[in-house]
């Protein structure tokens, strides 16, 4: 079979060259691994503002803030996100507790009675300012995993600086509501009004500052 002067095979497979072929293939595998690691990337925010629904009212806007997003999975929190009406949120929680109530034997307490246990006593002790106790980030960590094993201050690098709080866990607690055990230790400083996580990036943070400008938390270990 001949077209415009270019003979080809009856029955032969037109397609790319080989070698086109094979820079496609490999192509494809350079560039595989780079999406997967993408989604492997994604991370659940943890910002009261990521986590607020302005088009749920009042009692259900921010039931995600505080552990709730700690123990919610990613897909479950852009799912609740999501949610346009109080009456698709009542149902979304009520799933929510029915799926990991699920099998709890009758003469043990619930995760969701738990939860709401903890949630009760950290509203107590570690409210400040204008956030309840459990949306702050102690609360959080003491709902999702209850009461450490010690709770310390360590030294302040500095007069008048922070004393950093050190909350530890035993190496072998119990999975917390979330399914998973707590990380061995948990820092906290005082920033303003409100205790939060220490992290290594707040080391310039000019509210660790010292009347003299000096880094309140310098040689902090972290």
């Amino acid at each position: 079979m001949t077209f415009s002067g270019t003979s080809v095979r009856s029955g032969a497979r037109v397609g790319l060259p080989r070698a086109a072929l094979a820079v496609a293939v490999m192509l494809l595998v350079a560039f595989a691994p780079g999406v997967a690691a993408k989604k492997k990337k994604a991370k659940k925010p943890t910002d009261p503002e990521a986590l607020f629904n302005p088009l749920l009212g009042i009692d259900h806007s921010r039931w995600l803030v505080g552990p709730i997003a700690h123990l919610s999975s990613l897909e479950e929190i852009e799912q609740y996100l999501r949610l346009t009406s109080d009456d698709e949120a009542t149902a979304f929680i009520e799933a929510f507790w029915a799926k990991r109530n699920e099998g709890t034997p009758i003469f043990q307490q619930t995760p969701q009675q738990r939860f709401d246990e903890r949630v009760e006593e950290a509203n107590k002790r570690f409210s400040e300012g204008t956030i309840v106790g459990s949306h702050t980030d102690r609360g959080t960590i003491f709902v999702a995993y209850g009461e450490p094993s010690s709770i310390t201050f360590e030294k302040p690098r500095t007069v008048g600086g922070p004393a950093p709080e050190l909350w530890e866990y035993d190496k072998d607690s119990k999975p917390g509501l979330d399914g998973k055990p707590p990380e061995k230790q948990y820092r906290f400083i005082k920033l303003d009004d409100q205790t939060v996580f220490f992290r290594e990036n707040m080391r310039r943070d000019p509210r660790l500052r010292d009347p003299l400008g000096r880094n309140r938390n310098r040689g902090f270990d972290g």
